[in-house]
């Protein structure tokens, strides 16, 4: 069962810091607490998070200088800031920080939560699309390499078109299956992305369209291109699609 997350909560009020991080375990998430900026970016550097919630006025986190050097594995990290003593000064830079939430101590958990579910569902899709797009780059490579086998009618590297020809359509099923997985990921209730409802978004109703091509591709070329591993993918992105979640909501 996949984890609801790994969060990365960084308050020096250590009862506050504590409470909060039990009632987050409660919920199934995976905590890990600093208890100034200089601890929080030490994890940052050091572990991949969905999440961080970080107080404002703390050490180490003058002008919000946590949230300018968020290092890698962690760059483009949603973050939830909270303080006790809200200005409008520090509520303009958690806008131009693009933070996800800006909430004022007492912090009501329930509220917290909300914030939580929806940044960790915003990481995931992020992650993906960057993985989609790193492999997508990959493919594109392959694809060149293609073009120019093709014109010489060899194969590249010593493998004969024809293999190669069979790797592409794997390499593209590969891609399509990432775009299903983005779909996926992407809620259905009526939030928006980009500006439409997702249930609506024409985006994601171009990729839908492209899974069903890719599937069609495959049907067409298997009888000219045999492989067990093929038809394997081919039936998998069928049943992938039949069973797309909050289809049967509409």
């Amino acid at each position: 069962m996949e984890q609801p997350g790994r969060l990365l909560l960084a308050d020096d009020e250590e009862l506050v810091l504590l409470a909060t991080a039990d009632l987050l375990r409660q919920e199934g998430y995976l905590v890990d607490c600093a208890a100034d900026g200089a601890e929080a970016l030490l994890r940052l550097r050091g572990a991949a998070y969905d999440v961080l919630i970080s107080d404002i006025n703390m050490p180490g986190n003058a002008d919000l200088g946590l949230l300018r050097d968020l290092p890698e594995p962690n760059a483009g990290l949603p973050v939830i800031l909270v303080t006790g003593y809200p200005s409008a000064a520090t509520a303009i830079r958690a806008v131009n920080f693009a933070a996800l939430a800006y909430l004022v101590k007492p912090v009501d958990f329930q509220e917290l939560l909300g914030h939580v579910r929806r940044a960790v569902a915003q990481r995931r899709v992020q992650l993906a699309a960057l993985a989609s797009a790193q492999r997508f780059q990959a493919w594109a490579g392959e694809m060149a390499e293609l073009a120019l086998a093709l014109r010489t009618q060899t194969g590249t590297g010593g493998m004969p078109v024809q293999s190669l020809l069979r790797a592409m359509l794997g390499r593209m099923g590969e891609t399509l299956l990432d775009l299903k997985h983005l779909i996926d990921l992407t809620p259905v209730t009526g939030q928006t992305d980009g500006g439409c409802p997702v249930q609506h978004c024409p985006r994601l109703e171009m990729y839908q369209q492209i899974f069903h091509e890719g599937i069609g591709i495959l049907e067409k070329t298997k009888g000219a291109f045999k492989s067990k591993n093929l038809e394997y993918l081919r039936q998998k992105m069928e049943g992938a699609m039949e069973n797309r979640p909050g289809e049967n909501q509409k």
